[in-house]
């Protein structure tokens, strides 16, 4: 019988994270009323929106999901495009019960 040698894992890469819109964030897309479908963060972030959607129903897990992705707390980070970041607030507005305050804000906007 061989005695088995160590592995080298140096050599091996990490993960890399899922970049396409998974099954989940669909269904969780299809259903926030329309006017709040983060679009651009599905097109340009599919990863955080996949995230953003394995947490939606649990309310510790969204708060630190959502504060995670709107703060830098590495300091340099580059940030979102401001329409993803205005998608995200309104998310977190939403999550937080201020949805009719911020529906008619990002109407008045758009119109």
């Amino acid at each position: 019988m061989q005695a088995s040698t160590p592995r080298d894992f140096k050599g091996l890469r990490r993960r890399q994270p899922l970049d396409d819109v998974l099954p989940v964030t669909v269904r969780w897309v299809a259903k926030l009323p329309e006017e709040l479908r983060p679009v651009a963060l599905l097109r340009q972030f599919p990863r955080i929106a996949n995230v953003v959607a394995c947490a939606w129903n649990d309310a510790a897990e969204i708060q630190t999901v959502l504060d995670d992705v709107l703060t830098d707390r590495r300091g340099g980070r580059q940030g979102f495009p401001l329409d993803v970041t205005e998608e995200l607030l309104v998310l977190r507005d939403y999550y937080q019960g201020r949805y009719p305050n911020v529906v008619s804000a990002r109407a008045a906007a758009v119109a």
